[in-house]
């Protein structure tokens, strides 16, 4: 008798059907949340960080236009009164654990020297924000002061 082939009686093989792109395995649902929560902390740390630095770029803005303004006006002792005032406006933004609003004169110019780790209020061009600033005619050095503010709003901003 002639053996018959073993094979002929097997079936052809079935393939699985084609894996499906949704829903995603669960790792890929994992990585997706961890990515959002990222993003989401990261979105929140930026913004937190652009809102930290609103008050100082606004100060620096205002410093800047004051400047313009003095380069165009002969008006000194008016941009004095309005340095003096953003000098407070910064100190109540930043210093605000402290009582800036009643500062004046030479306690004043201490608090800038020792907030903008410096000696140029109460010893240099800076005294007239003490009580010069309220007479008729004080000595300006209007250019000096720019920079010095300037100096001060940076380092005042960096330390709250």
């Amino acid at each position: 008798m002639p053996e018959e082939n073993p094979l002929i009686n097997l079936k052809d093989i079935h393939l699985p059907p084609a894996v499906a792109i949704w829903p995603p395995a669960p790792g890929w649902w994992i990585v997706a949340v961890v990515l959002l929560l990222i993003f989401v902390f990261c979105g929140m740390w930026i913004s937190r960080r652009f809102e930290r630095r609103k008050p100082k770029t606004e100060a620096l803005r205002l410093l800047k236009n004051l400047q313009n303004q003095q380069n165009n006006t002969e008006e000194s002792l008016e941009i004095l009164r309005d340095l003096s005032q953003l000098l407070r406006r910064v100190a109540l933004t930043f210093c605000a654990d402290e009582n800036v609003a009643s500062l004046h004169g030479s306690e004043w110019l201490e608090f800038l020297d020792r907030t903008g780790k410096t000696t140029e209020f109460t010893q240099g061009a800076g005294h007239v924000f003490g009580k010069e600033l309220y007479q008729q005619n004080p000595e300006i050095e209007i250019d000096v002061l720019f920079p010095m503010v300037k100096k001060w709003i940076m380092d005042c901003s960096q330390q709250h």
